[in-house]
């Protein structure tokens, strides 16, 4: 798998700061997830129902799934009391600017959850996997929301299905030592949402990231997305009660290649997250030269 994560406020860690994880303990459990039906629970939002099974059929290849609205999820309830199914569904953090009537977590969280039980205000030991998405989605930000988000959980099962070990998905040792093809730093440019970035002293982000930084409209990074732009990485910032996650994405199977916390009112992309990225890139660098 293509992905990194790092963390450096370990002290600060809970269920939000682990939420790019899933939860599982064992790669046993992972096999057996992947026998288990996905269930898409669809609300009352024609926008967020187009995208997300979009994004299913496009982007999920672990297991099998099929979709029903919310008001219909009775007929699961010996499948779901037998383990035989599972639940997708969407979670939209308290501070969330997201009109679209869907779901929440009882530990706050924004973006798309896996869940043992579906309930509207999910719990959090029926959650399995998480994957981050905006706090604004706009009507016509769903696809490229669900598209990321589907990705990034694909690409999570994908990485836990073929670890050597129980150890290496526990999430602990997830959030120090997420494996990743660090390459996929090299030779990118990485795009910021206008207003997202803020720098202290002479150095420019350029210099700081060793690479070229752009600040662009949103609708440029979501193009990028659409179009699976090998040569992006950009900046995504997503706030819940208690943090601002801050994560470098790649537009190409959108992963992950940077992970930070902060509190929520510093979200903007700074010095150190830049300084870490390059530093990265660095040690890449080295590791190749030998």
């Amino acid at each position: 798998m293509k992905k990194i994560i790092t963390i450096s406020l370990l002290a600060l860690i809970s269920f939000s700061a682990s939420a790019q994880f899933g939860f599982f303990k064992k790669k046993s459990e992972i096999d057996a997830f992947k026998e288990k039906k996905i269930v898409v629970v669809l609300f009352m939002d024609s926008a967020y129902n187009a995208a997300v099974e979009l994004a299913m059929i496009r982007n999920w290849k672990f297991s099998s799934f099929e979709v029903a609205f919310d008001n219909e999820l009775l007929k699961y309830k010996k499948q779901e009391k037998a383990q035989e199914v599972v639940f997708l569904s969407f979670s939209k953090s308290k501070g969330s600017k997201n009109k679209a009537k869907l779901g929440s977590c009882e530990e706050d969280f924004n973006g798309l959850v896996i869940l043992n039980k579906f309930k509207r205000k999910s719990l959090p030991e029926d959650i399995l996997a998480q994957a981050f998405c905006s706090n604004n989605i706009d009507t016509n930000d769903w696809e490229f929301e669900m598209q990321r988000g589907v990705q990034m959980l694909n690409n999570y099962f994908e990485y836990a299905s073929n670890a050597a070990r129980d150890a290496d998905i526990a999430p602990t040792k997830m959030m120090t030592n997420y494996p990743s093809d660090k390459n996929q730093l090299l030779d990118k440019k990485l795009l910021v949402e206008d207003k997202m970035l803020e720098l202290k002293g002479k150095k420019d982000a350029a210099e700081l990231f060793d690479g070229e930084v752009t600040e662009v409209d949103r609708d440029i990074i979501y193009k990028a997305i659409v179009d699976q732009d090998n040569s992006v990485l950009y900046y995504l910032w997503v706030k819940d009660e208690k943090f601002c996650n801050k994560l470098v994405i790649s537009a190409q199977n959108s992963e992950l290649m940077y992970y930070e916390t902060s509190t929520p009112d510093k979200c903007k992309l700074n010095n150190k997250d830049l300084e870490a990225l390059n530093l990265t890139k660095k040690n890449v660098m080295k590791k190749n030269s030998k």
